[in-house]
């Protein structure tokens, strides 16, 4: 076995960290555990571009068969309308299902009813932390400091010399749009950046103008209840024993959604209630403007905000942050700090 072929957990996350500019070997095939046909990748139990169109194409890479979480948001649709591409499947029955999963790896993002045991496989770009999967033996897992899932899948594929169709490179192009908000997120990394270009290629697609439909696509919330939209791009997380919730909206002009903010915070005390979560948090992203405006809905999520942010509420009792696009990088390891203090 090569350095690079990343068989069990601890080898996998030791390359990933050490070797953050090098290509990551999966080569899940020739695993003592394979990659079945029976398989389902999917993501978190928010389904959103990155985790949709990793699925798909690590079923494709890898083996096994793509799976969906819960109703896909416009953005999503858009890219898979675009391409031609059918929405995957539910995941449903997932009792015995061997799963594989991609974008995320935490319990409080696990869908009901998987048993940790039968996870074969992991591909994600977030820290390990949070109550992360536990696993009673070895499997392959890769984390790697990039902007999105697809990013780590690409540039397997190109490491290995696969063939990715058109189609495939416009879902994976997608993926990294997405995630790293058309390369303007903090979370952006030179390997993002050079996979943008040769997928753009690949698949024929100016990618600005792509990201421009994506974007307006899901910036698109006129007919979307307060409560869908709360919870349309939302986590969670336990946080120094506690529980937190964190959904965001990404939209190209917030005007119209800073005018819904009442309807959003009677929508955060339902969410609240229905994730069981003790504080719950919601960023409207302004990606143009590079803004995000937080909203809180109690006492205690106000002084939490204000303690994390350093800033006071406006007239409107939102939490102005400037220059902040990214919930992983920026807005949530702030709440996270405040809580652990």
């Amino acid at each position: 076995m090569t350095f690079h072929r990343l068989t069990l957990v601890a080898l996998s996350l030791t390359a990933a960290m050490a070797l953050p500019c090098q290509s990551a070997d999966l080569d899940l095939s020739l695993n003592a555990l394979p990659i079945s046909s029976d398989t389902l990748w999917f993501g978190h139990t928010t389904p959103d571009t990155d985790t949709t169109v990793s699925a798909i194409a690590a079923a494709e890479f890898y083996g096994g068969q793509a799976r969906s979480t819960g109703k896909l948001n416009k953005e999503t649709q858009f890219v898979l309308d675009k391409l031609n591409v059918k929405t995957p499947p539910l995941a449903r029955n997932l009792e015995n299902a061997k799963v594989a999963l991609v974008d995320f790896n935490q319990t409080t993002q696990l869908m009901k009813g998987v048993d940790q045991n039968n996870i074969q496989a992991v591909i994600d770009h977030h820290a390990l932390r949070d109550n992360p999967i536990s696993l009673s033996a070895p499997i392959s897992i890769v984390i790697k400091p990039w902007g999105s899932a697809a990013t780590i899948i690409a540039d397997d594929a190109l490491d290995h010399g696969k063939t990715i169709s058109k189609t495939m490179a416009g879902l994976l192009l997608a993926g990294i749009l997405s995630d790293t908000l058309n390369l303007k997120s903090v979370t952006t990394t030179q390997r993002d950046i050079e996979l943008v270009k040769t997928l753009s290629a690949k698949a024929n697609i100016n990618a600005d103008e792509f990201a421009q439909g994506m974007f307006k696509a899901k910036s698109d919330l006129s007919d979307v209840s307060a409560y869908d939209i709360v919870v349309g791009d939302y986590k969670n997380y336990t946080v120094n024993g506690q529980d937190i919730g964190f959904g965001v909206a990404e939209v190209l002009d917030s005007s119209e959604l800073l005018g819904r903010v009442d309807e959003l915070r009677n929508a955060m005390a339902k969410a609240r209630k229905n994730q069981k979560r003790e504080q719950i948090f919601f960023a409207i992203v302004d990606m143009q403007k590079k803004t995000a405006f937080v909203l809180t809905n109690s006492d205690k999520e106000a002084k939490t905000a204000s303690k994390a942010y350093g800033v006071k509420q406006n007239n409107q009792g939102l939490f102005v942050l400037e220059d902040t696009l990214s919930r992983k990088r920026q807005m949530m390891p702030a709440i996270k700090k405040a809580l652990a203090d």
